[in-house]
């Protein structure tokens, strides 16, 4: 299992996260594994799917793997190893009740883990949480820590240190240092050739210069991450993937019931019928998205004859912070706030996907929590408010 993994990991940090799918899926095809090495490759379709931001499915495949692992003692590598998985995919997901929930049962086992990296993880995430209470001081020390265990172990993750510590400077208003971290975050970056990174180091840099109103600069490293993000191409990568899992899972099935010959026409039956509710399906959808740009677009011109001017929802007025009041909400993550902009400017979901390179059903996830954290209805409340706020 350890080629494997290694393959996956360059992989995933090459992104090339459809060929780590594939590997996997056709391990899982080829049959003949144990509960344990079932569990592992399910363990690592966890992580592939974490690396695109695909958290319910990474939640999905690691509960799939623990429940493989019933009865197993507590100290099996793989049960620990999910564990930690498990804390920072809550956390990734902002769901900090259960990342701290996960994060208690380790510390009681005195962070006991077989990967190193995993122990700086989790001091990161402890002094996230520090930080967000404040408490600077105390998460500097606790970032200082993760930063020397990842230094001994890991020299292509040590970025994912810096962009914490970024954040950090963000807050004491040492925007200087900040930019030193980043810097060094890309050189590593490039080094390694590990485009996630590059990418999680710019984002938090434009957004540190916006939360600083130092537009310009903003503006010039947008520039470059809306490169970077082409480069990734994640929005084709992540419909492969659930294509190759879905797959999987029907092989799976087939294998179990028949025989050679008699599985592989039953595949070909399904096939044909998955072909014709693939197109219908596509063919009620299309009908759907006609009809909410059509929602939309009303929404948009009653808000436009309400302020007197359309120009003030026009790209334009991008930085305007009456209009994108939801900027100043500490709740929100970066995605989401990403997000709430291009519902502002009028996309409809399927556009927001296309343009945010994630699935739609991600983007409907993300507008579920943003409403319940803005207390919004629905986006004919979301526009209402916007109205207001210009």
């Amino acid at each position: 299992m350890d080629s494997v993994e290694e393959e996956v990991i360059q992989n995933n940090r090459a992104g090339n996260y459809r060929l780590s799918q594939k590997k996997l899926s056709d391990i899982l095809l080829a049959g003949k594994l144990t509960k344990q090495e079932k569990a592992y490759i399910l363990f690592f379709l966890a992580g592939t799917y974490r690396s695109v931001g695909d958290y319910m499915m990474c939640i999905d495949n690691l509960n799939k793997s623990r429940a493989l692992l019933k009865g197993f003692p507590d100290d099996n590598v793989l049960r620990m190893r999910i564990e930690y998985e498990l804390a920072f995919v809550y956390f990734d997901n902002n769901d900090f009740q259960k990342s701290k929930q996960v994060m208690e049962r380790i510390a009681s086992q005195k962070y006991k883990s077989p990967i190193p990296e995993d122990q700086s993880y989790i001091l990161m995430q402890e002094g996230y949480l520090l930080l967000l209470q404040n408490k600077f001081e105390a998460a500097e020390i606790k970032y200082k820590l993760a930063l020397d265990i990842m230094k001994s172990v890991s020299h292509c993750n040590l970025p994912t240190v810096y962009v914490k510590m970024m954040t950090l400077y963000s807050k004491k208003k040492n925007i200087q240092k900040a930019e030193e971290v980043y810097r060094k975050s890309m050189q590593i970056s490039d080094s390694c050739n590990i485009l996630k990174y590059k990418i999680f180091a710019a984002s938090e840099m434009e957004r540190i210069y916006k939360e600083n109103k130092l537009f310009g600069k903003a503006y010039l490293i947008s520039s470059a991450l809306d490169s970077l993000r082409r480069l990734e191409n994640l929005n084709t990568t992540v419909s492969e993937m659930h294509i190759v899992d879905k797959v999987y899972t029907e092989k799976g099935q087939v294998k179990k019931e028949e025989s050679d010959i008699l599985r592989r026409t039953i595949l070909l039956v399904m096939v044909i019928f998955l072909s014709i509710l693939i197109a219908f399906y596509f063919y009620k959808k299309s009908k759907r998205i006609k009809n909410d740009k059509l929602k939309i677009q009303e929404a948009m011109d009653q808000m436009k004859y309400e302020i007197g001017s359309a120009n003030n929802i026009s790209e334009n007025n991008y930085f305007n912070s009456n209009r994108y009041f939801f900027l100043d909400s500490e709740n929100l993550t970066d995605r989401q706030k990403e997000l709430l902009i291009h519902m502002a400017d009028g996309l409809s979901n399927k556009e927001i996907a296309d343009k945010l390179f994630i699935s739609e059903s991600t983007v409907k996830y993300h507008i579920k929590n943003i409403y319940a954290i803005l207390n919004i209805s629905d986006r004919k409340d979301f526009f209402k408010k916007l109205t207001e706020k210009i």
